[in-house]
């Protein structure tokens, strides 16, 4: 028998495999003036789809619109994904966590928290802005950068510091 951390994980696994039938499902049902091409700008084109089909938050919520908000959520993580040759994870480590039992983008640095798409359309429809997943997908690029940028400095002045540290061990004594 499988204890509940294995069954969730297993509900995950089917979840992953039918991504790709999920999203094409989602670009053939929205208009093709959409042109979602899993770019950065196509999120912009996909919120604004978004808050002219759902006026609250309640709207998206609701059981006859849970496909569809998955399918929305799997489109945004797919932009993430993408972007940054991630992958999916059910957020399973941490009960408490607000992203427990979600499925989530995990970005490999430690630097970057977990990404979960759902909050993020579900949050768009709540602030109305037409650019909310757009801004945070690119704030979250920005600071990606900029930690990755900082990791490289770090390993590199390390680098340089195990160099020299090399180099004085080597010297001959008296010089």
């Amino acid at each position: 028998m499988k204890n509940d951390h294995e069954a969730k994980n297993d509900l995950f696994q089917y979840w992953l495999m039918e991504m790709r039938d999920r999203l094409d499902d989602l670009i053939e049902k929205l208009p093709k003036e959409l042109q979602l091409d899993y770019s950065p700008d196509s999120l912009l084109r996909l919120e604004s789809w978004i808050l002219k089909n759902y006026a609250t938050v309640g709207d998206i919520l609701k059981d006859s619109e849970k496909t569809t908000l998955d399918s929305l959520a799997r489109y945004v993580g797919e932009v993430y994904g993408r972007k940054l040759k991630e992958k999916w994870k059910l957020y399973l480590d941490v009960p408490d966590n607000v992203f427990y039992e979600l499925p989530v983008i995990m970005v490999e640095t430690e630097l970057v928290p977990p990404i979960c798409p759902l909050t993020e359309v579900i949050a768009s429809v709540d602030r109305r802005r037409g650019n909310y997943i757009y801004n945070l997908f690119q704030k979250k690029m920005k600071r990606m950068d900029e930690k990755l940028n900082k990791e490289k400095v770090g390993r590199f002045v390390r680098g340089l510091f195990n160099e020299m540290r090399r180099d004085e061990s080597e010297r001959e004594p008296g010089f």
